[in-house]
């Protein structure tokens, strides 16, 4: 049965799926596979329209990772705040204010721990 052709809106434009035409660079692809190796945090940055998203869609599954879209008004705390809440964690913004004029932030996580009884 001969291959459906691809619908040139599905190879080309803007989508937030990973796009048909998408080609690994091993320059590219294998520096984010490696330093995900080192267990660190990892930032994708970049202009508008450069293939950030793609290239984290290529490598990783959505389990793998956790996307913060930022603002350019953002200070760190923000940013940090953020990835706490994406995590899991309620974030709370004290009434105290830092010596460096910045509201201190609370992180918490709470859960529930399943019980198994063991025989």
């Amino acid at each position: 049965m001969p291959k459906k052709p691809n619908r040139t809106a599905d190879v080309f434009g803007v989508s937030r799926d990973l796009p048909q035409n998408y080609v690994a660079r091993q320059r590219i692809d294998g520096a984010l596979i490696e330093a995900l190796t080192r267990d660190k945090h990892i930032v994708i940055h970049g202009s508008s329209k450069q293939g950030k998203t793609s290239l984290r869609k290529w490598n990783l599954q959505d389990k793998d990772y956790i996307h913060v879209a930022c603002q350019n008004s953002w200070l760190i705390s923000d940013l940090h705040a953020a990835i706490l809440k994406r995590a899991g964690f309620s974030v709370e913004q004290s009434t105290a204010i830092a010596v460096g004029g910045q509201h201190k932030i609370n992180a918490k996580i709470s859960g529930k721990i399943a019980r198994q009884n063991i025989w």
